[in-house]
């Protein structure tokens, strides 16, 4: 199974080398390549990682510059071009992996990531922290909401899995963004690659794979360290979020406790339901659960479950009532309201290591 980790990259001449220098320290024992996507650089980014190739034997090196016209030339074109070169250099039965030229991973990320793909999944998704001495660095209140918010995230993620009881490992979490993304060439081929969208192009491929019904599993065995910057090189992105938390916790509002509760009842049963001939109780079952009215079409005759899901959460957003129910908390007070969810459905904590 040949495996390719895609970098698309620009004017990274200054953070390139500690990124590959990371994957030729990695403890995977099968061999794999590293495609570079120097992408309209300025600067000396093929060349440092041209540099790196020759001290390393790890894995094998293919620098790919490139000048991407300007409707191209962001990072959803560069994403798009680098997985697209990184699948047909891994073949249909190979495993396509995306990370970021300013992230360092882990010894032990590669294997990490790609062992749920050995063990059947469609794709997985890794931790993404930031660099220990860049986080310590921002402004208090910043960083404040960060670790308030990601402490929220992992409970919420906790908690979503007992109650719509998912499939993946207990021990799951929320993160599935280019940094820190593998999947199958195969995967990839049956979505129709990275979708055509303006930003968020790693979210959109999840969101195609859930639509897919092809499993993606989130595990915290396999993690990557990336940059704090706050001046941020696409329109959105993480640079975006940490813009958004500089006001402090009190400015951050996030889903509480009992709307996360409500969702997962939601999910759980609509897979339930999926695939079934729904009786007149179980379709009333499903309108209330998502806050839909009688008049509101609940139906679940979609190609996948993934579909259906998402036509059910458009129809809850466009009726309105569940955003009237359940409006947005600080994320302080949505962090209690979901460790108290939590304990309610046998839980015991949660990681944010």
């Amino acid at each position: 199974m040949n495996v390719v980790v895609a970098i698309p990259a620009r004017d990274e001449g200054n953070g390139i080398s500690r990124t590959l220098t990371a994957l030729a320290a990695q403890t995977y024992s099968r061999p794999f390549e590293v495609l570079v996507l120097a992408n309209n650089c300025q600067d000396d980014t093929a060349v440092q990682a041209r540099a790196v190739a020759r001290r390393q034997a790890s894995f094998r090196l293919r620098v790919l510059e490139v000048t991407l016209p300007p409707e191209q030339a962001n990072v959803v074109g560069a994403r798009r071009l680098a997985l697209e070169t990184g699948a047909h250099m891994a073949g249909q039965e190979g495993i396509v992996v995306s990370t970021d030229a300013d992230s360092e991973a882990d010894p032990d990320w590669l294997g990490a990531l790609i062992a749920p793909l050995e063990q059947g999944w469609a794709a997985s998704a890794g931790r993404i922290q930031l660099r220990r001495a860049e986080r310590y660095a921002l402004p208090r209140p910043l960083r404040s909401v960060y670790l308030l918010d990601t402490g929220y995230r992992q409970v919420a993620a906790q908690l979503r899995h007992r109650v719509a009881c998912l499939s993946e490992p207990a021990l799951t979490h929320w993160q599935h963004f280019g940094a820190n993304l593998a999947l199958t060439v195969r995967a990839y081929r049956a979505v129709g690659g990275l979708p055509e969208v303006s930003c968020l192009e790693d979210m959109a491929l999840v969101a195609a794979l859930a639509r897919a019904d092809l499993p993606l599993c989130h595990t915290h065995a396999a993690r990557v360290y990336t940059s704090a910057r706050l001046s941020g090189r696409v329109p959105v992105g993480l640079s975006t979020q940490l813009g958004e938390w500089r006001s402090g916790p009190g400015g951050w509002r996030v889903p509480g406790g009992p709307e996360l509760v409500a969702a997962a009842q939601a999910e759980r049963l609509t897979r339930e339901l999926y695939g079934t001939d729904m009786t007149l109780a179980q379709s009333a079952a499903l309108r209330r659960a998502w806050r839909l009215q009688r008049d509101d079409t609940v139906t679940l005759d979609f190609p996948t479950s993934g579909l259906a899901l998402e036509a059910l959460q458009a129809a809850r957003d466009q009726a309105g009532y569940w955003a009237a129910e359940f409006p947005p908390v600080p994320v302080r007070q949505a962090l209690q309201e979901v460790c108290e969810a939590l304990a309610n459905y046998g839980g015991q904590g949660f990681r944010t290591r």
